[in-house]
């Protein structure tokens, strides 16, 4: 029996070393209130900002398509002049030439081009607003989440540290005699099983701490303590109907509206490659000054290139097998869409219905009566199997009741998310 437990409490042994030694190291406590959260999510996440830079390159693009092409100048001199014996010979009777030519796009290509850089910007600014969904999402599960795990460590805490102080009192009775050894080895053996637990949760902590920290690029020395109301209060699931959020989702839903504009943008592509399909127009202006058959020559020139091979043939069929996946790919969105609400919308709602039938008191009255537990235990009023028991069940009451607390806020959180909007907030 010795033997097994020694086994069993090794792990936990080192885990309390791993632990202390990495809080030997001073940490900075940062509490932190969600609001305060999303402000520096705003001002300091990385791939958002980055995602900035990518709206102004998708606007720089619009100012690249409305840019005319530059004309193009030519000028020729006589490199050796055979007649006058000059090198470059820049006199009455040397020979030099100037074309002057400018391509001008038909069939409304510069227009069509700029519509298409257009519709590129509004993808890159819904990219934006869909990442920052995304992005505050799984903010606010990060924060709900390692608020409720640190409230369970603390309960473990206060467990561990009454278990403790028992363990250290029973070993002064057995050394005179008064209690028997089995009793403290039970006690010990409840001991390492919650500072097991407290480890198993710690490193959940840490885990969501550091995706926490990175959202919000905080520094991995400091030790964040996300701050909540005592109440919070959110309208009930039960009061809003499918069709409503449905509604609210195809309003505010960027990735919707992405697909949405990708076909707009194949669209408009379309349209691009059909009108390259149509050559263009070069105009020019020549001067020969004796290399013509008259001096001083002066030409208007014209050019275009015939289209009996290539009309763009490949790519606008590319183009429109580009629009056709669009189209599909813009009903799939759609679909997920309405699975997403309805998924999210029975999740919240049965996460309710269970939280409502929990009685408010209960969880302060079951904390009241454990504290009077552990007093009439230490005074030998109860026996160690029923201490045992209560103990057990005290402790997955209190971790359950936390993941229910978390898991409601978290199915309001997947309705904000699966609408795109704001319905439930704190």
């Amino acid at each position: 029996m010795t033997i097994r437990l020694a086994l069993q409490a090794f792990p936990v042994l080192l885990g309390i070393l791993w632990s202390c030694c990495v809080r030997a190291q001073p940490l900075d406590t940062l509490k932190l209130t969600l609001p305060e959260a999303e402000q520096q999510l705003l001002q300091k996440n990385i791939p958002l900002l980055a995602q900035k830079f990518n709206i102004d390159a998708a606007r720089a693009e619009v100012i690249t398509a409305r840019l005319w092409d530059n004309p193009q100048v030519t000028f020729e001199n006589v490199l050796y002049n055979h007649t006058t014996k000059k090198w470059f010979d820049f006199s009455y009777n040397g020979q030099n030439s100037l074309q002057v030519q400018q391509l001008f796009k038909l069939a409304g290509k510069r227009n069509k081009a700029v519509q298409l850089a257009q519709s590129g910007v509004k993808m890159t600014e819904y990219q934006f607003f869909d990442l920052l969904r995304t992005l505050r999402f799984s903010l606010h599960d990060n924060f709900f989440d390692l608020y409720y795990k640190q409230q369970s460590l603390q309960t473990f805490g206060r467990q561990i540290t009454f278990l403790q102080q028992i363990v250290k009192v029973f070993e002064q009775q057995k050394a005179m005699g008064n209690i028997a050894p089995k009793e403290i080895i039970r006690i010990k053996s409840l001991l390492y099983d919650l500072q097991h637990d407290a480890l198993e949760m710690e490193k959940d902590i840490q885990q969501t701490q550091s995706d926490l920290a990175l959202l919000i690029r905080v520094p991995a020395t400091v030790n964040i303590q996300p701050q909540l109301p005592d109440t919070l209060a959110a309208v009930p699931a039960s009061a809003l109907s499918f069709q409503t959020l449905l509604d609210t989702a195809r309003a505010n839903r960027y990735d919707l509206k992405i697909a949405q504009e990708n076909v707009q943008y194949n669209n408009l592509n379309l349209r691009l490659q059909r009108s390259l399909a149509v050559p263009d127009i070069q105009l020019g202006f020549s001067y020969d000054k004796q290399g013509n058959f008259e001096r001083n020559y002066n030409g208007l020139n014209i050019s275009m290139p015939l289209p009996f091979f290539n009309r763009n043939q490949g790519n606008i069929k590319m183009a429109k097998a580009q629009l056709e996946g669009s189209k599909l790919q813009l009903n799939g969105t759609q679909d997920q869409l309405e699975h997403d609400v309805m998924n999210s919308l029975q999740q919240a709602l049965k996460t309710e219905k269970l939280l409502q039938e929990f009685d408010p008191g209960f969880e302060q009255e079951y904390t009241t009566m454990m504290r009077e537990v552990e007093k009439n235990y230490g005074l030998h009023n109860i026996g160690l199997l029923e201490f045992i028991d209560l103990y057990d069940a005290y402790r997955n009451n209190v971790l359950k009741m936390n993941e229910l607390k978390y898991d409601r806020l978290n199915a309001l959180e997947q309705i904000n998310f699966a609408t795109g909007a704001s319905i439930f907030h704190l």
